[in-house]
């Protein structure tokens, strides 16, 4: 297999740790190690402390896996796997996945949930995202359409990235069922959730809904602990856990054992740590309403009810890798056009979860007089 170049992660290698202002992370804004440790109480102080550097557990600490478990109604701590949350990608596709088997993949995506299956010989079909008067949609008429009787895996994304877009209730059980009349695996990434700006809008989690469903998880966005490493994947089909378990030997093996008494120190004040992200995202919002209301036509903004991230249509004839090239080359505002996420149109990518926002917007002003007015 010969897997294409990972582009949003080529793009961020050469500009993420060089340029000092950034518009476009996905991230949020990320704890030190003395904000986290004031999360931990004695006992997990003292573990943290006095901690065996020696192996840990394949399936990962059953501590950790527990409190994962507790995130989710009717999900045991045998249900869960723990794993670096790419790793999860990698070993669902890799694992569960044939040459020659069809999977439908939304689209656009982060993209090795759809490249990996290329790489190995799938044949891909993907579930477009597509603007409409009342901003960002999935047509499930159109996902029906594109599941065959051959159809092996279903890959979403909710809350979405790039858009931020968050079905409904009802369209998500929709998507649910279309997965379990047809018995294909539903791989639903579900990195951003617990980012709702309101808790009732909050989905279930597709492995509380359907059994042959595979959930990837973990730390690294809305919990703001992308340093740990940490994430998860859930499924309670015991063939398709077994799966990935025995791919597992063969990537990390098993976790690292202080980021393992991190997370669970995280996790167990999971609710403070999300309303801290949305907090931030919920000023963010704030602040660039005021920002892009500056610049009226220029800018179209379909601002999320979850998640990190939107994405921003610049509405003039010059292109956006054109801005963004200029924002970095002359302010040092890194900017993640669309083309960098193999998605088509005159978009770029907004970052809501940093502190660092507000600031970084500042010499964007400068590139946007120079290049848009």
């Amino acid at each position: 297999m010969k897997y294409a170049p990972f582009e949003i992660e080529r793009f961020f290698r050469q500009h993420e740790f060089s340029a000092p202002y950034g518009i476009s992370s996905s991230d949020c804004e990320p704890l030190t190690l003395p904000e986290l440790l004031a999360y931990a109480g004695p006992k997990r102080r003292e573990q943290f402390e006095q901690l065996w550097l020696g192996y840990t557990e394949n399936q990962g600490h059953p501590e950790l896996r527990a409190a994962i478990a507790g995130l989710h109604r009717g999900i045991a701590a045998d249900d869960v796997i723990e794993v670096v949350p790419e790793e999860g990608v990698f070993l669902t596709m890799n694992a569960l996945l044939e040459a020659g088997d069809h999977v439908v993949a939304i689209a656009p995506s982060f993209q090795s949930l759809w490249e990996i299956a290329r790489a190995n010989g799938c044949e891909l079909s993907f579930w477009q995202q597509r603007r409409t008067a009342s901003g960002w949609q999935f047509d499930l008429d159109e996902l029906e359409a594109l599941i065959r009787p051959d159809t092996k895996m279903l890959v979403v994304n909710f809350p979405h990235n790039p858009s931020g877009y968050l079905p409904s209730r009802a369209d998500f059980e929709r998507v649910v069922d279309l997965a379990r009349r047809h018995n294909v695996i539903l791989f639903s990434d579900e990195i951003y959730r617990f980012s709702e700006h309101d808790q009732a809008l909050r989905l279930p989690s597709a492995c509380e809904l359907y059994e042959r469903a595979v959930v990837l998880g973990g730390l690294s966005k809305c919990f703001g602990l992308p340093g740990l490493r940490v994430g998860w994947l859930i499924t309670r089909d015991a063939a398709l856990s077994h799966a990935l378990q025995e791919l597992k030997s063969y990537v990390t093996i098993c976790a690292s054992a202080p980021s393992e008494i991190l997370a669970l120190i995280g996790l167990e004040s999971w609710e403070a740590l999300t309303a801290r992200t949305v907090e931030i995202v919920r000023r963010n919002i704030e602040h660039c309403r005021a920002f892009f209301g500056r610049y009226d036509g220029l800018f179209q903004v379909s601002y999320p009810r979850a998640g990190t991230v939107t994405l921003v249509e610049l509405m003039t004839d010059t292109s956006v890798d054109d801005f963004a090239a200029a924002a970095v080359a002359e302010q040092g505002v890194t900017v993640l056009p669309a083309s960098v996420m193999l998605f088509e149109g005159n978009y770029f990518r907004l970052g809501l979860g940093r502190r660092s926002l507000q600031h970084a917007l500042e010499p964007l002003e400068q590139v946007i007089s120079d290049h848009l007015l």
